[in-house]
């Protein structure tokens, strides 16, 4: 497995920009790392944006997109070999308010009502919370099936409460690209490999291997 530091068209947000599980995986147009990622891929635009993280969520069952999506995008991804559902919702932001991996999922409040509809889909428990008392729980950290990185003021009850609903093995705190304490945004991350933001120094680095990376 590998932490490799990458930025999409130039911004260390490199999170808005990729949504990765260990078999399956959506990129914008020219994704440079997208070979690296160990899945199928699908190369596409998300509601007429390249912000594929920001607007996506999912892990290896399934991908939550939102229904912003033109027909064309639709069409690309039905071409591709991802597994994918369209959900019907205000919240088009998913990648914002969904944390999840392929044991279980954490969501916003502003998503509680689709719990079912999510779990379903993503064939995993799924649990409403919060991290750092911030909703946007996709933002504020990223997790793959062994640990997860999350927000810098998160509180122990939340961690324990992360890696019960996530089946983890740890659940550390932390920050990428020098300080920002959205983890989900500036990186991503799956069992194969973790990209975080250029600017993502050696000692954030070094608490992500820490807690994510499998050393056995």
């Amino acid at each position: 497995m590998s932490i490799e530091r990458y930025n999409y068209e130039g911004n260390i947000n490199t999170g808005f920009y990729v949504t990765t599980s260990n078999e399956q995986s959506i990129v914008p147009p020219d994704f440079g790392k997208k070979d690296k990622l160990g899945t199928d891929v699908c190369e596409t635009f998300i509601a007429r944006t390249r912000l594929v993280g920001l607007f996506t969520a999912g892990n290896s069952n399934c991908i939550l997109i939102p229904n912003t999506i033109t027909d064309r995008e639709r069409k690309k991804l039905e071409e591709s070999s991802i597994d994918f559902k369209v959900v019907d919702t205000k919240e088009t932001a998913l990648g914002n308010q969904i944390l999840a991996n392929d044991n279980g999922a954490l969501i916003s409040e502003r998503l509680s009502g689709m719990k079912e509809v999510i779990s379903d889909a993503l064939n995993v428990p799924v649990e409403v919370g919060e991290v750092s008392g911030i909703g946007n729980v996709g933002s504020t950290a990223i997790s793959n099936n062994r640990g997860a990185v999350i927000h810098r003021d998160a509180s122990e009850s939340e961690a324990e409460k992360l890696m019960e609903v996530l089946k983890l093995e740890d659940v550390d705190i932390g920050t990428v690209n020098t300080g920002s304490p959205f983890i989900g945004s500036g990186a991503a991350a799956n069992d194969q490999i973790i990209l975080v933001g250029e600017d993502t120094s050696g000692p954030e680095i070094g608490r992500i291997d820490r807690t994510m990376v499998d050393h056995d």
